[in-house]
């Protein structure tokens, strides 16, 4: 199949990614100064799409440990809107369409169709199922034969993920129990029809999107990943000055609390 009619090339996070890397590319460089006190290099617009980025790629890596007897597209069109699939499992269980949420070092609550982070409420699970729907459609109308597509919201790595009660039509899970729920699952499909499934799912004309320009992942996962690395830089340098500020603070609380002593002392 030619390379501009699948989506086989397609790697993790490629849109999140794209779009990050072209913002960079018109926004001012940090000064000396910047650098060395831990500004980050990522501007507040593409703070969310860095995290998504992130979540996409934490997902990705995990579902390459899923074995040959499964087949993983990523970032697959839906339709020319924009929607897309972050990932496309497709297994002996099923067809999976997984979407990723990326809340680092937040409590996840889900009741239903609602899911929280904090006080805010997000309709994550609503577009998981939407998607799920539009790639069971999809898939049926080019296969000639109905395939089910199971939605998936996998929260990355949250602290707590509350699951008060699943939504209908779709579940969600944390990244950590991934490999384990897909592993668990009942076997639906043989290997001729996991494989008629692949087939379909990776051609641009199977989820009525025009194919895209033929894009350098290589080039693209290294520009991100050095991006990444000055935002981990970023971190770190935040970290040590915020030591060093508490290090000072706590050194002139004990030397005003050693002068007090000592001046109570010599009354």
């Amino acid at each position: 199949m030619p390379e501009r009619s699948s989506l086989r090339g397609r790697v993790p996070g490629q849109v999140a990614m794209s779009a990050i890397v072209d913002a960079q590319l018109t926004t001012p460089p940090r000064s000396r100064l910047g650098r060395l006190f831990g500004k980050s290099p990522l501007t507040p617009q593409t703070r969310t799409l860095y995290r998504a980025a992130l979540g996409e790629l934490v997902v990705g890596d995990m579902l390459d440990n899923l074995g040959p007897r499964w087949d993983v597209l990523h970032v697959v069109p839906v339709d020319e809107s924009g929607n897309d699939i972050d990932h496309l499992v497709i297994g002996p269980p099923g067809v999976f369409a997984i979407t990723t949420e990326n809340f680092p070092g937040q409590e996840i609550k889900v009741n239903g169709d609602f899911l929280a982070v904090g006080s805010q409420r997000f309709d994550d699970i609503a577009v998981a199922r939407g998607l799920g729907e539009s790639a069971a459609q999809l898939l049926t109308a080019a296969a000639g034969r109905p395939v089910t597509v199971t939605p998936l919201l996998v929260v990355v790595t949250p602290t707590k993920l509350v699951l008060r009660q699943q939504p209908e039509g779709a579940s969600v899970i944390a990244s950590r129990q991934l490999l384990h729920h897909l592993d668990k699952l009942d076997r639906t499909l043989d290997g001729a029809e996991v494989a008629f499934i692949s087939d379909i799912a990776e051609r641009h004309t199977t989820w009525r999107a025009a194919p895209e320009p033929a894009q350098d992942t290589q080039q693209l996962s290294h520009d991100f990943a050095t991006l990444r690395a000055s935002v981990q830089e970023a971190t770190q340098a935040k970290v040590f000055w915020g030591v060093v500020a508490f290090a000072l603070v706590a050194a002139g609380v004990w030397i005003s609390t050693a002068m007090i002593v000592q001046n109570l002392m010599g009354r």
